[in-house]
């Protein structure tokens, strides 16, 4: 599985493909059309563990949103 997830960041949208790794592991994969981005991580890696999910690097602003992207397009 893999989609897109765009959302609000300070002001500017930014655009992240979630790739399904596996059953419980995601890449969310920083996209741009205007170059690099340095205020935002290029690459966020999620699982979902007994004790709820887990992010690296975590930044709850963009974790939040992507983990909801997620559960809303069926693990």
């Amino acid at each position: 599985m893999e989609f897109f997830c765009v959302m609000s960041v300070d002001g500017s949208l930014a655009s992240y493909l979630i790739k399904k790794e596996s059953d419980e592991r995601y890449k969310a994969i920083l996209r741009t059309n205007n170059g690099k981005r340095d205020d935002l991580p290029s690459e966020i890696i999620l699982e979902k563990k007994e004790d709820g999910w887990q992010a690296q690097p975590m930044r709850d602003d963009l974790v939040e949103s992507i983990i909801l992207a997620i559960e809303t397009n069926g693990r």
